[in-house]
């Protein structure tokens, strides 16, 4: 029989010999996925999502202090609360790997993929946001009432919530779970199949494509470009901010600085996922390759996902105290080491000025700057506004 066009060694001997390598390929792809899935989803997953359901609920508690009630904490509670409810999503997808799950646990799959998509990709954009509104803020700061208002990050919040939630729904609609009879045991099992539309070639490559460059590829240059230029943009706006005082200046840099350590935190856990969904669209990887590369990096998100907290209380001093604040209004003072009493003495008397009026920034501001309550703390001038925008952390 002739061989087939294209083959150049048609020796039986080589093909056999091709044939094998290729089954070993295999055999180690599937170690290599069934490794993973033991170590990450089953040890490693568990372990990291139960640490970051905590500490992002302590996040999201010291975030709402009024005394934190700035624009860009408004971003940054937010992106604690889609954190959050990821790592609860893929906390409870984890218990799939565990024989004794239950039977009907798979009706909750495709929601659940639903809502780690959509949390997902809310904080990716959350990201995207607060970056692009420190941008403004540094190289305008003279519009900064506009660019920085509490109003107007809510609304933002609300916006990419909605948008990231509609283009994710139909997600829900991918997957359905069926009866399906053997008539060897004589016994109905449940299986998750894909429906129509996710059997649907054309609206899986479209949605795939979608993705990749609506929620990786748009997002990632933005943040990585905006980030590249906050430094610099500091240098250039220090001509114009002459008028205000060393101690705003200051408060600016290091509020950017502590947002710029948390953008490259989400660019090196955030990036090898974006890369491999962006080559898995020109590259066909070998299937259990590509989904045990995948779970190493969904680790890898899944603790970007809780480690913004430990960033905020070891680079932010206002982060600290008010969650030493929180802390000491709960546990008896005694009970903690010297160090942390001192440190939260220390930013107590700093925060609260005469009468227990709790103070911007933890400074006395005279005139414009003073603290008069109400969602926004200081009188709308353009110094008081500075002022309050200015001291995120």
């Amino acid at each position: 029989m002739d061989c087939q066009v294209g083959v150049v060694n048609c020796d039986p001997a080589n093909i056999s010999s091709a044939t094998e390598a290729g089954s070993e390929d295999d055999l180690y792809y599937d170690d290599f996925l069934r490794n993973s899935r033991f170590i990450i989803q089953r040890i490693l997953i568990p372990i990291v999502c139960i640490l970051g359901i905590i500490v992002n609920s302590l996040t999201i508690l010291v975030f709402s202090q009024r005394r934190l009630r700035t624009s860009t904490n408004i971003y940054l509670r937010a992106l604690a609360a889609f954190d959050l409810i990821y790592l609860t999503s893929v906390f409870a997808l984890s218990f799939y790997r565990y024989n004794y799950h239950h039977p009907y646990f798979l009706y909750y799959q495709p929601y659940g993929l639903f809502i780690t998509d959509f949390a997902s990709n809310t904080s990716v954009w959350l990201t995207a946001a607060f970056t692009i509104e420190r941008f403004f803020v540094v190289s305008n700061p003279m519009k900064i009432l506009k660019y920085a208002s509490t109003q107007v990050a809510q609304r933002i919040v609300v916006l990419v919530a909605a948008v990231c939630f509609v283009c994710t729904l139909s997600t829900v609609f991918e997957n359905r779970v069926v009866h399906v009879h053997s008539n060897t045991t004589n016994a109905t099992t449940l299986e998750l199949h894909p429906t129509a539309l996710g059997s649907n070639q054309i609206y899986m490559r479209f949605i795939s494509t979608f993705s990749a460059i609506f929620f990786v590829l748009i997002p990632f240059v933005t943040i990585a470009t905006l980030n590249c230029f906050l430094v610099k943009s500091i240098r250039l706006a220090r001509n114009i901010r002459e008028h205000l005082s060393p101690a705003h200046v200051a408060s600016e840099i290091r509020t950017t600085f502590i947002l710029v350590v948390v953008v490259v935190m989400f660019l090196v856990c955030q990036g090898p996922t974006a890369t491999i969904m962006i080559v898995s669209l020109f590259v066909q990887l070998d299937n259990s390759l590509y989904r045990g590369i995948n779970n190493i990096f969904n680790l890898l998100v899944a603790i970007n996902a809780c480690s913004n907290f430990f960033l905020y209380v070891g680079l932010s001093v206002k982060f600290r105290q008010t969650f030493l604040g929180l802390l000491f209004s709960r546990i008896n003072a005694k009970l903690l080491p010297r160090s942390f009493r001192d440190q939260h003495e220390a930013g107590r008397r700093k925060s609260y000025g005469a009468g227990g009026a709790l103070t911007n920034g933890g400074h006395h501001h005279a005139g414009a700057g003073t603290y008069q309550g109400g969602p926004h703390g200081c009188h709308r001038t353009e110094q008081s506004c500075l002022t309050e925008a200015e001291t995120s952390f």
